[in-house]
């Protein structure tokens, strides 16, 4: 009868999950997936033996047993996915999800995948490399791509790693063709070379610094001011650009920064664009040069100091951290206690 009603419960079951009428799970005969949350035991340490953390109150050593009777443990709550869930287990909150020495198990690649398949209960050895645990480690030389930098992906190398900076220097080739950004790095680019797309080329460059040349390829209905669409017109010769705008008479308003100016064209010259704005209870007169002249090429800068934090996750996409343990092989032993689903 029990063999039978057994059979009966499965072919429900069957039918059920078939159907997306019902859904039946054993937690305890599941493995641990992707989107799955779980309390874990662990030691990690390096392949000397040291360990650097571990679920364990005190110092221990790297095959000391998941002993609770023997030991003070402290489960490691994990969320096995990618950057913060949307749910929660029943009684957890963001900040249970724990670190392994500041890095969540989604950010140390080799760990998160060797977790998944485990079932309650079972214990694993865990063999990564540098580049599978907390990274490989940043030194002079390593190369990289980067669009944090210059607004434009671009290849880089590091030239000098020092406490909280690094330093890199941008390689570009000789006739590459760029936009050009309204910010370098963190300097503003002071003359309005961004209007015109694909329009710098790389004419040369040393150790630390790039010349570049900007040959305008649009020179009607440019828009140089914001609040005057299309109203700009440009030219160029060997060594020179310049850009007119011709406004049309009447009321305009700036917006800049989340201040809102009310301005008024009173008059445009040959030479000049006359406003008036409101400040207060005033009336501002003010002028702009109608034409504007500025070099077709300028030296900017390659070597550029960035913060690390800034940096690293570009570097991470290329396995390399500015962790501690970065370049380290990693052993870790995982002991799973428990699977929880989002509720």
């Amino acid at each position: 009868m029990k063999e039978v009603t057994k059979g009966i419960i499965a072919l429900v079951v069957i039918l059920a999950v078939a159907g997306g009428i019902y859904a039946y799970e054993n937690m305890q005969e599941r493995v641990l997936k992707e989107g799955d949350f779980a309390e874990i035991y662990y030691i990690g340490y390096l392949e000397n033996g040291s360990v650097f953390a571990s679920s364990f109150e005190g110092n221990v050593s790297y095959d000391a047993p998941f002993d609770s009777s023997k030991y003070n443990l402290t489960p490691l709550r994990i969320y096995l996915g990618k950057g913060l869930p949307s749910k929660l287990p029943e009684g957890w909150e963001y900040g249970d999800i724990g670190f392994i020495k500041g890095l969540r198990v989604s950010e140390i690649p080799g760990l998160y995948e060797a977790l998944k398949g485990m079932k309650k209960g079972d214990e694993k050895v865990i063999n990564l490399t540098a580049a599978e645990a907390f990274g490989k480690v940043v030194v002079n030389g390593t190369k990289f791509n980067s669009s944090l930098i210059l607004g434009f992906m671009a290849p880089y190398e590091v030239i000098d790693v020092k406490g909280v900076t690094v330093e890199v220097r941008w390689n570009p080739e000789e006739g590459e063709i760029i936009t050009m950004p309204q910010y370098w790095n963190d300097i503003p680019v002071q003359q309005p070379y961004w209007i015109w797309e694909n329009a710098t080329e790389v004419v040369s460059f040393n150790d630390t610094h790039v010349v570049l040349k900007t040959t305008p390829n649009k020179l009607e209905n440019i828009t140089l001011y914001p609040w005057w669409s299309n109203a700009s017109y440009a030219g160029y010769n060997d060594t020179t650009i310049w850009i007119t705008t011709e406004p049309p008479l009447g009321n305009f308003t700036i917006s800049a920064y989340g201040y809102t100016i009310n301005a008024r064209v009173v008059e445009v010259t040959d030479t000049t664009i006359k406003i008036e704005y409101y400040a207060g209870n005033q009336t501002i007169e003010d002028e702009v040069n109608k034409t504007i002249y500025f070099d077709r090429q300028i030296e900017m800068p390659r070597v550029f100091t960035l913060q690390k934090i800034y940096l690293e996750d570009e570097l991470k996409q290329y396995g390399y951290r500015f962790h501690p343990l970065a370049g380290e092989n990693i052993i870790f032993r995982v002991k799973l206690l428990k699977i929880y689903k989002a509720s």
